[in-house]
């Protein structure tokens, strides 16, 4: 008897890379807002500007939390719900997790990129390479949720195939 189905099986293949560069950017983020706050190789004129977003009173959530710590701490959780096993697993939990985490990603993002639009009137290069993997992340997710799911085949119970008849000579 065959297994039940899991998700499609590019889904950790996708979604894992993403979120371990999400990690990455982030943790450069955070280890610049921490050791050298103005070191980022991004320009710091015009509206490109990443010293300017990255040392905005924005940049802290609740004061307290830098935004680039936060983030870093997100994407480690969602480098552990996508590894292979979990997306494998057939415990709903695991996949509502991942959904949840996600839309609440994606939601962070549109209001981080209205902060940098409108508020500090600065983008940082860095930051929306982290907003485009958090985007690519929603999108795995999402699109991993809605395909059918690929059925998980115990190969010592497949039935063998016919062989192919031979074709008719004219």
């Amino acid at each position: 008897m065959a297994e039940p189905a899991s998700a499609p099986r590019w889904a950790p293949l996708v979604t894992l890379p993403l979120a371990v560069a999400g990690l990455a950017l982030s943790t450069y983020l955070t280890y610049v807002h921490y050791i050298e706050p103005t070191s980022l190789s991004c320009p710091d004129t015009g509206v490109i500007n990443c010293t300017k977003v990255t040392t905005s009173p924005e940049s802290m959530l609740f004061g307290h939390l830098p935004v680039a710590l936060a983030g870093a701490l997100y994407f480690l959780a969602m480098a552990v719900l996508t590894l292979p096993a979990l997306w494998r697993s057939q415990r709903r939990t695991w996949s509502a997790a991942r959904l949840a985490g996600v839309v609440a990603g994606v939601g962070m993002v549109c209001y981080l990129v209205y902060v940098e639009a409108v508020v500090v009137h600065a983008l940082c290069l860095y930051c929306t390479a982290v907003h485009a993997v958090m985007f690519l992340l929603f999108v795995a997710v999402v699109t991993a949720l809605l395909l059918p799911p690929t059925p998980n085949i115990d190969p010592s119970r497949q039935v063998p195939s016919k062989p192919e008849t031979a074709r008719a000579k004219w």
